[in-house]
């Protein structure tokens, strides 16, 4: 069907603008909840941050539970390939190089550990945000299982939880110590798990 050009550009607008407006939502929220954390965190504020209408981001996002979990879903992949990239290096260097990233990232302003576990440990059980975040974890322990597979150690499955529970831990006690030295103090245990490991069937 024939439709004039002005009105085809019309369209085109209003799809770009709806996409925009939902993206300011998710980058606004994943901010102010990553700073202030979820609970302090009204749908008021999240939509003058985000220059959206709240009844704009109520036709996204009809409740703030469904708003949380799609900003989780929405960090996941970029978190993921920030904090462990898919890489042809040493898998000794990789595992080391997310520790180093941890620790870069505690020495500036804002850090407040892992935005998955931040998540995690403020929202309830049963919420389903939640799943969001294990959905995430396990899939930085099967990119570790890969790694620690490439290694030949004896129980993958073992060494990933090991590194993924050291990354955490360090990240939280970076937040608590205000530096990085936490980071590099789980690295180094990292490495030792992974030479053992490595021993354990040559």
């Amino acid at each position: 069907m024939y439709r004039p050009v002005a009105r085809q550009v019309c369209i085109v607008r209003i799809v770009v603008g709806t996409r925009d407006a939902r993206e300011r939502v998710l980058r606004s929220a994943a901010a102010l909840f990553y700073e202030h954390g979820i609970g302090a965190t009204g749908v008021d504020v999240i939509s003058e941050h985000a220059s959206v209408g709240k009844m704009s981001l109520y036709r996204h996002f009809p409740s703030k539970d469904d708003l949380v979990v799609a900003v989780l879903r929405f960090r996941d992949q970029t978190h993921l390939d920030w904090l462990l990239p898919q890489s042809d290096l040493d898998p000794r260097r990789q595992v080391a190089g997310m520790f180093d990233r941890i620790g870069r990232a505690a020495t500036r302003p804002g850090f407040h550990g892992c935005p998955f576990v931040r998540a995690g440990l403020e929202l309830p059980v049963g919420h389903p945000g939640r799943q969001v975040v294990r959905d995430h974890k396990a899939r930085l322990r099967a990119r570790l299982r890969t790694l620690a597979q490439a290694l030949h150690a004896a129980d993958p499955v073992a060494l990933a939880w090991q590194v993924v529970t050291l990354a955490d831990g360090a990240a939280a006690e970076c937040v608590l110590q205000g530096s990085g030295t936490p980071a590099r103090a789980a690295r180094a245990v990292a490495m030792l798990a992974l030479d053992a490991a490595a021993q354990d069937n040559p």
